[in-house]
């Protein structure tokens, strides 16, 4: 089981009988939104009850489904994983499970890195998934492969992306790991999973 199937997993458990599995999720591009500085892709915004989350991918769709869709699925797909992405994150909001779902404003992008850097300042960091800005603003502190890492931080791209999600699935639990953006809010919210997003909306 990947972490994406355990944590939808979760998210069935937790929404049984709430009535969220009747109501319909909108998937719809909005590339005029803010973003994540660290993230490369195109914006998704997942709307659901009244409330929105967003999701940068590589792997962008438009649709209206329902929950239940994810439900004992393998997910095998990097459009199913990040449609199950969307909908844990805007059903963590609608549930006020987490607050982290949409992302910050761009005049908060600088002191985002300022206390990325204090908190995590010293330590060998492998970015997992589509950061190249976060890997560029490191710089030194990034290593080339998990095995090397004090940290491993979590993209998108790692939950979306086949690979990427290898390492994610292979290293959790061996390596400290931090989700980072508001496209892994669901997963890290559900699966109780550090995540970083200080100022996201």
């Amino acid at each position: 089981m990947s972490i994406v199937t355990e944590a939808v997993a979760q998210m069935e458990k937790v929404t049984q009988g709430t009535g969220c599995q009747d109501c319909n999720v909108r998937i719809e591009r909005q590339p005029d939104a803010p973003s994540c500085r660290y993230e490369r892709g195109v914006n998704l915004r997942f709307g659901f009850g009244g409330t929105a989350s967003d999701v940068v991918t590589q792997y962008p769709l438009e649709t209206v489904t329902r929950i239940p869709f994810m439900f004992g699925m393998p997910l095998e797909t990097p459009e199913k994983r990040t449609a199950a992405c969307g909908i844990m994150g805007v059903v963590a909001r609608f549930l006020c499970l987490c607050r982290k779902t949409q992302a910050c404003d761009p005049e908060d992008h600088e002191q985002c890195l300022k206390n990325f850097c204090t908190v995590y300042g010293g330590e060998k960091v492998y970015v997992n998934g589509a950061l190249p800005d976060l890997v560029r603003l490191l710089g030194k502190s990034v290593v080339s492969s998990p095995q090397e890492a004090d940290i491993i931080v979590v993209g998108g791209d790692g939950l979306f992306s086949a690979d990427c999600l290898a390492v994610t699935d292979e290293y959790r639990g061996k390596k400290r790991m931090v989700f980072i953006g508001p496209s892994t809010a669901g997963v890290a919210t559900f699966l109780n999973e550090d995540h970083w997003c200080p100022f996201a909306r």
